[in-house]
Order: structure tokens, then C-alpha cells, then sequence
């Protein structure tokens, strides 16, 4: 399995390239199953464009799977039989963030002073996914918490996201 990257401008003809090229080998090797993954809002488009594509001399798309980042992940936990896995979306991190800072509310003293006003949980989960995303652990807070001491409230909201 190799990873190649195809870059271009708009309009370049990237897209129409992978089709042809995915279309082709998948004509050529029936046995063998294609993933193109796309984002969820270009699952369909994709589809229709692989099935109405020049090279497609079936007409169909058997051994081709059209698939978005999360249908993906449900297929690989469908095969590696975690199905019974339950994955939380935004409400549902933002639900057991406000149940863990209301019990928290009196160490977090300027979290817990905003905890009601609408918006606000969302926008503490965003800043703690984006520290889980870029690998921004406790430590890391702390020396930005370091570098805040004289910055009045920005220290103090490090130091309720620390918490």
C-alpha cells in the first residue's frame, strides 16, 4: 500500500484524475475493494460522479466504497467488534463537562461564575479538544500559567481549564 499525494489548484483536474485512476484498477481488479474518503457532505456527490464518470464503462461502482470520516470509524469498529462502543458528540461532551464543573464549581471560580451563561460550556469543551488535539497536556497549562501570573484573568481561566 502506498500513500501519494496530488496537489493543484482549483479546477486543475485532481479529482478527475483519482476518479479515472480508481475507476480503472477497480475495473482491473474486481476482487479487490476501493476506499475514497471524502467529507460527509460530499458523500453523495462522489457517488454520482464515479457512476457518471467518462472511464466508467460499467456504469456502476461495485468494488468502490464512497465514504465519509465517520462512517469510516463506525466501519472500523463494526470490524474490530467494538460495536457496543458509544461515541459522545458535541452535547453530550458539553452535558458531562457541566455536570463535572458544577460538582467542581467551588475550585473553578471563574468557570463556575459562567457556567450559565448560554455558550459558554461549548466554548471550554472547543479549548479542551483543541488542547487533546494538539497534545497540550497539564503540564503544559501550567507553564502557560506560569507565564499569565500577572495577566489577571487569563491566568485564572488556565487555571479553571487545568482543574
Amino acid at each position: 500500500m502506498s500513500l501519494r499525494f496530488v496537489f493543484g489548484g482549483s479546477g486543475a483536474g485532481k479529482s478527475t484524475r483519482l476518479y479515472s485512476e480508481i475507476i480503472q484498477r477497480a475495473e482491473e481488479e474486481p476482487e479487490r475493494n476501493f476506499l475514497i474518503i471524502v467529507p460527509d457532505q460530499f458523500t453523495m456527490q462522489t457517488q454520482k460522479e464515479l457512476v457518471t464518470h467518462p472511464v466508467n464503462k460499467r456504469g456502476g461502482i461495485l468494488n468502490i466504497d464512497v465514504l465519509s470520516f465517520s462512517r469510516l470509524s463506525h466501519r472500523i469498529f463494526e470490524e474490530v467488534g467494538k460495536r457496543e462502543i458509544p461515541v459522545l458528540d458535541d452535547t453530550g461532551k458539553s452535558l458531562v463537562l457541566r455536570k463535572v464543573a458544577g460538582s467542581l464549581k467551588e475550585e473553578l471560580p471563574y468557570l463556575g461564575s459562567n457556567l450559565d451563561k448560554q455558550g459558554y460550556i461549548h466554548e471550554v469543551k472547543s479549548a479542551i479538544s483543541e488542547f487533546m488535539q494538539y497534545g497540550v497536556g497539564v503540564e503544559d497549562v501550567q507553564k502557560l500559567m506560569d507565564y499569565a501570573a500577572k495577566k489577571g484573568t487569563l491566568y485564572y481561566k488556565l487555571k479553571n481549564l487545568k482543574v
